[in-house]
């Protein structure tokens, strides 16, 4: 009678926790799938250690087993409560019929986690027909759309990055007759976020002002009118003409100006240099810590098959960010490449064509010390050190030179 009571209890724990898994695959949001594994989970798991507490009969076995259906009781829950509340706040997809009860009562994220992170696949990005079955390629260009001529420079102060950006953005501007103006932003949120905002803020504003007395010591800022905000910098550098206003940046660094002091028992940093791409509607460019080459430089260009990165060429090569003599474009094997190709030679650089090794935005390591990469789409994820990799890496191994980005509309973070 045991053993079949016994079989009974295990079949009825298993037939909870394969409802348990269906649900975690077919659930429309993290809440419903977490309510799936929590709930019928731990009553499956449950009801089998029960069986097999019945089938045993011995007295060490039942009260192991009973201290551990007690643990997964006091333990699932607090644990799916956990989940939740952090899924909740980091601003994951709600599949709601009635009311948002929990609107007003927890600060939520306006854009999901892995959308912010860089984790969704781009639609649009990349234009695809397919051709016999099994083959996929991409789409040929037939038209180039010229960019706007560039009107104005902008570049962020930041501290221990300034005088290199200042100087690199006047010489800019100073080329194509172009408006120069300097931003200096505090990010609030990363005040907002720490364990002692007051201290956090004064100790930014700190490292602002001295930022800020680096611009004016700077010899190539005498030009450029000085902004000063707080708030959201992904909103404040914001624009609205695609090639009408570049972008200067460091390729590290952030607005909270490096100072230490987030909130305790996390591994968040403020890092947020890698989605300026993606909300700025225009180029971005992120320059190199040393100085440009004087001389015809190498430029490396990646081509995922973007319909905009001909234009960004283009507007580059005429814009004269550098002087080019050599244009390497690295692209798939069954991309089109004579739109490329005719672009470099209008504007005379030797052209050089190199198959990718993979899909994502890594060029050929012995181009990793070119003096410049052109890129159609931004590295992801959209983190500067990704467990203690610089995301240049993931162009090259050894990329130290500039980097050129503008992403096309169906991929920025506003749209």
């Amino acid at each position: 009678m045991l053993v079949l009571i016994s079989i009974a209890l295990k079949l009825a724990g298993v037939a909870f926790l394969v409802i348990a898994g269906v649900g975690v695959m077919r659930l429309s949001d993290p809440f419903q799938r977490m309510h799936a594994a929590t709930k019928a989970g731990t009553l499956g798991a449950g009801l089998v250690i029960l069986g097999s507490v019945v089938a045993q009969g011995a007295t060490d076995a039942t009260v192991t087993g009973i201290l551990t259906i007690v643990f997964l009781l006091l333990t699932v829950p607090v644990a799916g409560h956990l989940l939740g509340r952090a899924s909740y706040v980091s601003g994951a997809q709600l599949s709601l019929r009635g009311d948002n009860a929990l609107d007003g009562i927890l600060e939520r994220s306006s854009r999901p986690l892995d959308e912010r992170m860089g984790w969704l696949p781009a639609e649009g990005a990349n234009s695809v027909v397919a051709t016999e079955p099994g083959i996929v390629a991409r789409q040929r260009r037939t038209q180039v759309v010229a960019l706007p001529a560039l009107e104005a420079v902008r570049f962020a102060v930041i501290d221990g990055h300034v005088e290199r950006v200042a100087e690199r953005a006047s010489a800019i501007a100073k080329l194509c007759g172009a408006d120069l103006s300097a931003h200096v932003v505090i990010d609030t949120h990363a005040i907002e976020t720490a364990d002692e905002p007051a201290q956090m803020r004064r100790l930014i504003r700190e490292r602002a002002s001295k930022a800020i007395h680096a611009f004016r010591s700077s010899t190539g800022a005498a030009d450029a009118a000085l902004n000063y905000d707080e708030g959201d910098p992904e909103h404040l550098l914001a624009c609205a003409q695609a090639g009408e206003v570049l972008l200067v940046v460091p390729c590290e660094g952030w607005f909270h100006h490096q100072v230490e002091g987030g909130r305790s028992l996390t591994t968040w940093e403020p890092d947020g240099l890698l989605r300026l791409p993606g909300v700025h509607c225009g180029p971005v460019l992120f320059t190199a810590s040393r100085q440009p080459s004087r001389l015809p430089i190498t430029l490396v260009v990646r081509d995922c098959g973007e319909d905009h990165l001909p234009a960004l060429v283009e507007w580059a090569l005429l814009t004269g960010i550098w002087t080019v003599a050599r244009l390497v474009h690295v692209t798939q094997p069954d991309s089109d490449a004579s739109v490329m190709q005719d672009i470099a030679g209008r504007f005379g650089c030797q052209y050089e064509r190199r198959e990718a090794a993979s899909a994502d935005c890594a060029i050929p390591d012995e181009f990793g010390d070119a003096r410049a990469v052109i890129l159609g789409s931004t590295p992801r994820p959209l983190r500067t050190n990704w467990f203690g990799t610089h995301w240049r890496a993931r162009i090259a191994p050894s990329m130290t030179g500039d980097v050129l980005i503008m992403e096309a509309p169906a991929r920025r973070l506003d749209s």
